[in-house]
């Protein structure tokens, strides 16, 4: 059994075979781990851009690639095939982080060839998912691979994080590090049926209120300056992809507006919060009647 730890870089571009947008591979990189998670080999390709005209400045920027790069790379079905050559017919597990990779490289598999599914790939682990699992941190929590590594205290610089290879082998080091024998095979999963139709779920952030999804006991706000519950002065109003409401707090005076979005996943409901305070200076005024 081998681990494959796979990585890729996308521009979002127009695709006018789907009369929508479509986020293009432009680069893939893994790495071959064995069974003890050590590499034993990767891979490497750029992909030669086939629907989009340019690359996004924020692209160019993140990646360092440009356009004339690309022009050296392989169209997506000849990149394709170099990848399921380097896999071969081992046995094995493909891993990324979070599964919105994978969910691109279905939706580019489907755009440039006849197959619907990606059939090299047999058994899948959302490495971001078991780095929660791990860490114990919320599943609402969107940890990026950077902050991963961080909290596991690497040095990011040692990485060109944003292209493909490297960002595969910092993946595998965070795999390295949190790695437990007894619970991991939990989050093996086989790329059936109930697989695919999680990829192909739409996420939709929830509007209704009263939607049996959203639970009413998450609408509150804990004031920022004392850590105390703080007093609802307004209506929760759906705004901004979020419900929205006015807070005062009661011991120092804070008014703050909050946001709470409710987002439904394949299996779970999401929910974050944010804030803006009102009145920024209640706090401090309250502090110096105390104290003077």
């Amino acid at each position: 059994m081998v681990y494959i730890v796979i990585d890729l870089e996308w521009n979002s571009v127009y695709g006018a075979k789907i009369r929508g947008f479509i986020n293009e591979i432009i680069e893939i990189g893994a790495v071959m781990l064995d069974e003890r998670f050590r590499e034993v080999s990767s891979f490497s390709v750029l992909v030669k851009s086939q629907i989009g005209r340019r690359l996004q400045a924020h692209v160019k920027e993140m990646t360092n690639l440009s356009k004339q790069d690309l022009e050296s790379g392989y169209p997506f079905a000849e990149a394709i095939a170099m990848f399921r050559g380097w896999i071969g017919q081992r046995d094995h597990v493909v891993l990324s982080w979070g599964d919105g990779d994978i969910r691109v490289l279905l939706s580019n598999t489907r755009y440039h060839t006849a197959s619907r599914s990606l059939d090299y790939i047999r058994n899948y682990v959302d490495l971001q998912d078991y780095f929660r699992h791990r860490m114990h941190t919320s599943r609402s929590q969107q940890i990026g691979l950077a902050a991963a590594g961080e909290l596991l205290g690497f040095n990011v610089d040692d990485y060109a994080l944003h292209r493909a290879l490297d960002d595969s082998r910092f993946a595998a080091r965070c795999l390295q590090a949190i790695h437990a024998p007894k619970d991991f095979p939990a989050f093996v999963r086989p790329c059936d049926a109930a697989f695919y139709a999680q990829l192909e779920f739409k996420p939709r952030v929830i509007s209704d209120i009263n939607s049996p999804l959203v639970d009413k006991r998450q609408l509150y706000y804990i004031c920022r300056g004392c850590g105390r519950p703080a007093k609802q002065v307004g209506e929760w109003r759906f705004a901004s992809r979020g419900f929205q409401a006015e807070f005062e707090c009661r011991h120092c005076g804070a008014r703050a507006k909050a946001m709470v979005t409710f987002k439904k996943l394949y299996n779970c409901v999401e929910i974050k919060r944010s804030a803006k305070e009102l009145n920024p200076d209640a706090k401090k005024k309250a502090d110096e009647k105390v104290t003077g």
